[in-house]
């Protein structure tokens, strides 16, 4: 009342009386904020969920009654209670009151609504938001999985690791006595892990549901600590398991996760590969099989199991040597070997475990499967469920499944039949859930497969209602209740585990299926539930795999499908982070928001085509990287059998690796051809149909437009060169040290040059001073040697004005000569052409001559045949012999590292912080002496040469010899070569490395030049080497390692031999021209011994 308003201090000042009496006295600015904080906190009014009535709805014919749990001995019903007589203020609730607001406040979630294969990406009903939900283990218990494998938890004595061995040196001291300087160490072997591990999972059709326990299961047993190491290998419907290391060193083991029913388990070329494959295995190392499916579902696979007991003859023997004794005696298949089967359980790998560990003589309880050398046809064909009634199917079921997986399809006839959902609502119900239990409901017959991610099912038409008559009613009727545990589970993991399946809030008016769970508004803010669609569709990439047409083509569908799986399983894209669905034209791989898609590019850049191959008449193939909200835009018409497209932000993680520097370059894509905006995307034809003729090989591509050259990264060496404009108009060549000069990063186009070498060869006929013309044999050879002149001449199709220009000019000069000179013709001719019509390229020719119609040699319009290393080396009278590579390995890849971030850091030390390197170009820098080249024409060049020289100085002590290069240094000089070692290595530092070596008979040796720019790929030292063995290019040979000595030899006109240790080198050594490459020196070392 007004009256009592003044009869005391407000309430205001109340609070702030006993605010200052708690402490220091509030500002005005706190109080106000107090005050909104407790309007916050009042009780708000109760919201119903989906379908419920709220207090006073039309209809109710009474006001709503507060809501309590239901219990066993209290059914829920409606509550008959008088409507409540309205109060001036809430009354406070008892304090054994359940909460009121507990059930209403929950947020429900549902599985979005499946897309149509061809259709745009789904959006959420009205109201909703996506999120990613966390799901339960599928084990549980992983701990128990550790602790089963204890008996393989042994220590070996190392092959090569050593450890000082501190007793016994201090007793050898004592014993010997002697001088400090001469004590000398004990090592004795350090202790190791015993087994390594190979964890091989069966990407089949029917595996998708169980990635999340592959992935459980790697993480158990890597996590263990047991084996030395624990490798991932994916096996192929196709029948292959790739790079699976197969040892017989009694130290490695393999479990292989399948279900068994894939194709490759089946009869026919497939299933002949794949058996092949695991008898090798078991013939080398202890094989077993990890099945999902509980084990009296075995008998229905293509690997039926039988019990009995095991005895192994020795420790880790091959499976093959294995003795198998049933619990029922049946004799075991011709050639059949056996092959222990087990469940991913606790006591099934301890006893398999025992079993590895066991000396031999013991006998272990386990299941085994006889492996014949070839599938065998199925004894009977599987029953099809797909014409069983409702009623038969829920009978047969409740008759052969255990009770825990009848409970559990029940209770999933309250929420939503797929993968995800059944973890969660089994983890709701038991305690120690299994994944064999959901495996009975998968396969009972009574679920049909429907569009969306692995493990998307629905039940068959009449199927729930029986389910749901199977539970009791007080079960029925505590539906919300039930949707709370389960989403109690989801709270529990929010935020603190990964999301692994997509899921929506909503209030179910729109596509979204029926709710499976209720959770908490902080789970929904926790699991990024407020983000809009747009936000997470933007972030969340997709690969289009879409062909012209594949109707009536199934041969195409089906290497198209192993394409898809074989790009992204060489991607090492992880099984759980994409979902490839089929559409008519193709397949779209969705992925989760934030995967990196660089490594599936590159490789389908690099192995798409080798695996499309097969295909006679191969379909037209678009493979689209999209990240972007908006449609991809329409591929370019050009004539490619295989064509990429990649948004620009694709575009730009490509750009800056080191993978565009290979031989696959993109081009843009504008809106409208509208030149002058930003590319939308770009693409890459791979087709060889777009793949030119060496002698119409266009040398310059371009113009691109960049708004940073330091994008670009630095080009390769001897192989692409980068020329762009500058502010004030001309052309000019990139400077890596150096991309912007002095100025800022600006809009600029620029051009990528080829400086490859390539050659045509071609027969033409020249006239003579008489009647009679000259058959002639013509080999052109060019490549490009001033960049920015060359941009600037404009010519395409070098080979053609090349060609024109030698004809003329021979013309002219075999006029003058009859045809019984023919060999003065020649002469004259090769000694006549010496300019050229293009800029920029450099030239050499070589024309021979007869009569027409005579057998001139050399090769018709194709490339020289590789020649074996025998005669390689027998018509090379001098070989000059790289250091870092052939003779050594100064710098490993991490003290290579090491160099270059020294390198670096001296140029930041010494150069304005505007100009500093981006992170992109530095990460670009693989050896030391790729800085050296890029600042070759800058300031700093001496300094960082400084700098190196004393880096390389001090590796050459620890570098070690690359096997075999002294002996064939010495076995090539004594079949009367002349052996000269070339560097970019500074002089210093070879003597140095060879001083250990004795006298090499070596004819010289020739280092890095003064002149920075000199370095290869310039052929200053392979030339240098052979002014002073008097020795000529015809008979020179190079045994180098980098690209960048084999462009220098190319250069130079010598022949090259590449060594190359992995097959990245040999990759790159041959995309750059390489025709020869060993991955030692034996072959050349043998190849000498026969001189």
């Amino acid at each position: 009342m007004a009256s009592e308003a003044g009869s005391g201090p407000s309430p205001v000042a109340r609070l702030a009386a006993a605010l200052s009496a708690a402490g220091s006295a509030p500002t005005p600015r706190e109080i106000a904020e107090l005050l909104w904080l407790a309007s916050q906190l009042e009780e708000r009014a109760e919201e119903p969920l989906d379908g419920e009535p709220s207090a006073g709805q039309p209809g109710t014919g009474r006001p709503a009654a507060p809501e309590t749990p239901a219990t066993a001995e209290d059914p829920p019903g409606p509550a008959e209670q008088p409507p409540a007589a309205p109060a001036p203020a809430p009354a406070p609730a008892h304090p054994t009151d359940p909460p009121v607001r507990a059930a209403h406040d929950r947020v429900p979630l549902r599985l979005p609504a499946p897309r149509s294969p061809d259709g745009p990406r789904h959006h959420p009903g009205a109201g909703g938001s996506p999120l990613l939900a966390p799901a339960p283990p599928m084990l549980p218990h992983p701990l128990a999985l550790q602790r089963a494998l204890r008996p393989l938890q042994r220590k070996v004595p190392s092959p090569h690791a050593r450890l000082l061995d501190e007793r016994a040196t201090a007793d050898r001291i004592a014993r010997l006595g002697g001088h400090p300087d001469v004590w000398l160490p004990v090592l004795r072997p350090a202790p190791d892990r015993w087994l390594r591990l190979n964890l091989v999972h069966d990407t089949g059709p029917t595996m998708p549901v169980w990635r999340p326990l592959v992935s459980e299961l790697h993480a158990a047993l890597a996590q263990s600590g047991i084996f030395r190491t624990v490798t991932l290998h994916p096996a192929t419907p196709d029948g292959r398991a790739r790079q699976v290391p197969v040892l017989d060193d009694g130290r490695t083991a393999t479990l292989v996760v399948s279900d068994c029913m894939g194709p490759q388990w089946r009869p026919g070329e497939a299933g002949d590969r794949w058996y092949r494959t695991l008898r090798n295995w078991a013939h080398r190392m202890p094989l077993a099989i990890v099945q999902p499916l509980p084990e009296h579902l075995w008998s229905t696979t293509a690997l039926p199991a039988e019990p009995g007991l095991l005895t192994a003859p020795a420790t880790a023997a091959p499976t093959a040597t294995l003795a198998f004794t049933p619990y029922e005696a049946s004799p075991p298949p011709d050639g059949a070997l056996p092959l222990p089967v087990l469940e991913p359980g606790a006591p099934w790998l301890a006893h398999w475990a025992a079993l590895l560990a066991d000396p031999g003589g013991a006998r272990t309880p386990g299941a085994v499967a006889w492996l014949p050398p070839a599938p065998a046809p199925p004894a009977e064909p599987a029953p099809d469920l797909t014409t069983a009634s409702p009623e038969d199917l829920v009978l047969r079921f409740r008759a052969t499944a255990s009770p825990e997986a009848f409970r559990l399809a029940g209770h999933l006839a309250l929420a939503v039949p797929s993968v995800p959902v059944m973890r969660l609502v089994q983890r709701t119900l038991d305690r120690d859930p299994r994944p064999q239990h959901l495996a009975e409901v998968i396969l009972s017959g009574m679920l049909t497969s429907v569009p969306g991610p692995p493990g998307s099912y629905a039940f068959r038409p009449g199927v729930r209602e029986l389910l749901l008559r199977s539970l009791p009613r007080t079960a029925r009727g505590r539906t919300r209740e039930f949707l709370a545990r389960v989403g109690g589970l989801i709270d529990e993991r929010a935020g603190l585990a990964a999301g692994q399946f997509r899921a929506e809030t909503g209030d179910g008016h729109g596509e979204a299926g029926p709710a499976f769970a209720t959770v908490s508004e902080e789970t929904v803010r926790r699991l990024g539930g407020t983000d809009p669609q747009a936000e997470t569709a933007a972030v969340a990439p997709t690969i289009l795999f879409e062909a012209d047409d594949l109707t009536g083509h199934p041969e195409a569908r089906i290497t198209l499908e192993y394409a898809v799986h074989e790009m992204l399983s060489r991607g090492a894209l992880a099984p759980h982070r994409f979902d490839v669905r089929v559409r008519g034209s193709g397949y779209d791989v969705h992925t989760e928001p934030g995967t990196y898609l660089l490594p599936v590019l590159v490789a389908v850049l690099r192995g798409l085509p080798e695996v499309l191959t097969g295909l006679v008449d191969p379909p037209p193939l678009t493979v689209t990287f999209w990240d972007r909200p908006v449609p991809p835009p329409e591929p370019p018409p050009v004539p490619a059998d295989i064509q990429v497209i990649v948004s620009p932000a694709v575009y730009e993680q490509f750009a800056a690796s080191s993978a565009a520097q290979g031989p696959q370059r993109f081009q843009p894509l504008y809106q409208d051809g509208a030149t002058d905006t930003p590319p939308v995307a770009w693409y890459c034809p791979l087709s060889p149909a777009t793949t030119p003729e060496p002698e119409a090989r266009d040398l310059v591509r371009g113009p691109f437009i960049t708004r940073d050259l330091r994008r670009l990264g630095i080009p390769a060496p001897g192989r692409t060169a980068v020329v762009h404009t500058r502010p004030d108009g001309p052309l000019t060549l990139l400077n890596p040290a150096r991309p912007h000069g002095d100025g800022t990063p600006r809009l600029v186009t620029y051009y990528e040059v080829d400086l490859t070498t390539h050659q045509a060869h071609h027969r033409v006929s020249l006239p003579s001073s008489g009647k009679g013309v000259f058959a002639a044999a013509v080999e052109l050879s060019w490549h490009v040697e001033d960049p920015v002149a060359f941009v600037r001449a404009e010519v395409g199709r070098v080979s053609e004005p090349l060609l024109g220009h030698l004809l003329e000019e021979a013309a002219r000069i075999t006029r003058r000569h009859p045809l019984r000179r023919a060999g003065a013709a020649q002469r004259a001719v090769n000694a006549g052409l010496s300019r050229w019509p293009v800029p920029g390229l450099s030239v050499t020719a070589s024309v021979q001559l007869d009569r027409e119609g005579a057998a001139l040699p050399g090769p018709q319009g194709a490339a020289p045949a590789q020649l074996p290393l025998p005669r390689l080396l027998g018509e090379a009278e001098t070989v000059l012999v790289g250091f870092d590579g052939p003779m050594t390995r100064l710098f490993s890849a991490s003290t290579a590292r090491e160099a270059v971030l020294g390198l670096l850091a001296l140029v930041d030390e010494h150069r304005d912080a505007r100009h500093a390197l981006p992170d992109a170009v530095r990460e670009t820098f693989a050896h030391p002496l790729d800085v050296l080249r890029a600042f070759a024409q800058d300031p700093l060049g001496p300094l960082l040469r400084a700098r190196l020289d004393e880096i390389e100085l001090r590796a050459v002590p620890h570098a070690p010899a690359t096997h075999n290069s002294a002996p064939l240094v010495r076995t090539l000089h004594a079949s009367g070569r002349r052996v000269c070692v070339i560097t970019d290595v500074c002089a210093e530092a070879v003597p140095r490395y060879l001083r250990p070596y004795g006298a090499l008979p070596l004819a010289g040796v020739h280092g890095r030049a003064e002149d920075l720019a000199l370095l290869t790929p310039h052929p200053d030292c392979m030339l240098r080497a052979l002014d002073a063995c008097e020795g000529s290019a015809a008979t020179g040979l190079v045994i180098g390692s980098t690209v960048a000595e084999l462009a220098a030899a190319q250069r130079a006109g010598l022949r090259f031999v590449g060594l190359a240790r992995n097959t990245t080198t040999d990759r790159q050594l041959r995309e750059a021209g390489c025709e020869t490459t060993v991955t030692s020196l034996s072959p050349l070392l043998e190849a000498a011994h026969s001189l």
